[in-house]
């Protein structure tokens, strides 16, 4: 309610002496009540990008289905936590808004060996945009399906043939407004079951996904607040090989990119959007490597979002000059394990990772003492990449 005006008070004491005959001391001044302090709201923070369709992993695909599909091999399929399987190049997906989801029996394999033989693995990636570079790489492969669309591949499998090989379903291409790639491997299909057969099995269970799919409501990609600095720059500029080479005394080290085949698919198309890079650590006269750096413009939300998990897994802060202690995570203490750091460098994350030292009787590679070499020189790989990128 508005208040009326009344006279000063003042005024009001000096009227009333007045009046009575009296004398009336005035106060010298009158203390007002202080306004109340508003307090200034936080800065809101960025939790980083999210899926953009409106669908999880277990709205889009009934696990229990999946799990009759793909038979069991020694485990049942269980969800793959993101924070076990991303590394920078690989999470440019995420960062553009690609629904990812990931189911193994648990089982794993080696660079060395290869898949574990009972190894069952489902992967998932719905990714809303991009519809120009799927298409193109339906059409590259050119076996397209009119099943679920003109610029899809599959839905396609492959019955095993023998003894070393397994059963592959796949499903690629242009589903409603969005990227598909799901591939299914480690079938425990039957003896003599054919190619038709497995479609049939697999139709079941993606019938209902790629419904739900046509039907999803897209939204923005997320734009950070502040642009990588190093957006655009190259394996030469952020992870030298000479100076790497200076520290691991791996003399015939090539850091860089290294890739067989087509440069098509959701890989390629985001890390070209957000600038990730893989700089392998590479043997430049064989195509094998020791490890890889990985990078994220941007990717500091990853950091944020796994530090806990990779954490509670036994990672441990490092000291790398010009990064906070907090900013950086080293997980080797296991052999048996890649040996990762995890940095954030500015608003990027970064990931210098060297594979375990091969078996005794591992024949083929480089030898296990470069492997060990480089394990010992994590570290300082990683504050020679971070000087890199902070210097951007």
């Amino acid at each position: 309610m508005r208040q009326l005006w009344s006279p000063p008070l003042i005024g009001v004491l000096a009227l009333a002496a007045a009046l009575s005959g009296c004398t009336t001391t005035v106060p010298d001044a009158i203390v007002s009540p202080s306004p109340t302090a508003t307090a200034t709201p936080e800065p809101a923070i960025d939790a980083g990008p999210v899926a953009r369709i409106d669908s999880t992993c277990e709205d889009i695909l009934d696990a229990a289905a999946l799990q009759a599909f793909m038979g069991t091999k020694v485990n049942a399929l269980e969800s793959v936590p993101l924070s076990e399987t991303l590394t920078p190049d690989s999470a440019a997906g995420e960062q553009l808004g690609s629904l990812t989801c990931r189911w193994t029996n648990g089982l794993q394999g080696n660079q060395f060996t290869g898949p574990a033989v009972d190894a069952q693995s489902v992967r998932l990636a719905v990714l809303p945009e991009g519809l120009e570079s799927a298409i193109e790489y339906v059409e590259l492969y050119n076996i397209a399906d009119p099943t679920y669309g003109e610029h899809v591949q599959g839905p396609r499998c492959v019955a095993s043939v023998g003894e070393f090989s397994t059963s592959h379903c796949e499903l690629y291409g242009v589903i409603g407004e969005t990227w598909v790639e799901l591939t299914v491997d480690g079938i425990a299909a039957a003896a003599g079951t054919t190619d038709d057969t497995l479609v049939a099995g697999f139709r079941a269970v993606i019938d209902p996904l790629v419904a739900k799919i046509q039907a999803a409501t897209v939204a923005a990609r997320w734009v950070p607040g502040v642009a990588s600095g190093i957006a655009g720059a190259d394996c030469d500029a952020l992870t030298p090989t000479d100076a790497i080479v200076g520290v691991t005394a791996i003399p015939n080290l090539r850091v860089g990119p290294q890739w067989d085949g087509p440069r098509v698919g959701q890989y390629w198309y985001t890390t070209g959007e957000t600038g990730a890079l893989r700089c392998s650590l590479a043997m430049a006269d064989s195509d094998s490597s020791v490890g890889q750096i990985g990078i994220l413009p941007n990717g500091a939300w990853a950091f944020d979002r796994f530090a806990d998990d990779w954490r509670a897994e036994g990672g441990v802060p490092v000291d790398l000059d010009g990064v906070d202690e907090r900013d950086a995570i080293i997980r080797c203490a296991d052999a048996e394990s890649t040996c990762s750091i995890d940095v954030v460098v500015g608003g990027d994350w970064m990931r210098v990772g060297v594979y375990p030292v091969p078996a005794p009787h591992v024949e083929y590679g480089p030898p296990a003492a470069y492997f060990e070499s480089a394990r010992s020189a994590a570290p300082a790989i990683a504050a020679i990449v971070a000087e890199r990128m902070l210097a951007y």
